[in-house]
């Protein structure tokens, strides 16, 4: 598992990690970051559930963040 980002960073002289990197696309992040309030922001499934699956999910794709 790396801890390495794949893409550099889009602000000049800033390091390359999860913030950085997905300023590439101002619209995604956006959109990306309605999806994950929607989803860690109710439902049936508690937030210890939904953390677990959110690290196994991480896991699984070898994300090391």
């Amino acid at each position: 598992m790396s801890t390495t980002p794949r893409l550099p960073s889009a602000v000049d002289g800033a390091p390359a990690n999860i913030v950085t990197v997905r300023r590439h696309a101002p619209a995604v992040m956006a959109a990306f970051d309605a999806m994950y309030a929607v989803l860690l922001g109710g439902g049936v499934a508690g937030m210890d559930v939904k953390e677990a699956m959110r690290l196994r999910n991480a896991w699984a794709s070898g994300c090391g963040l």
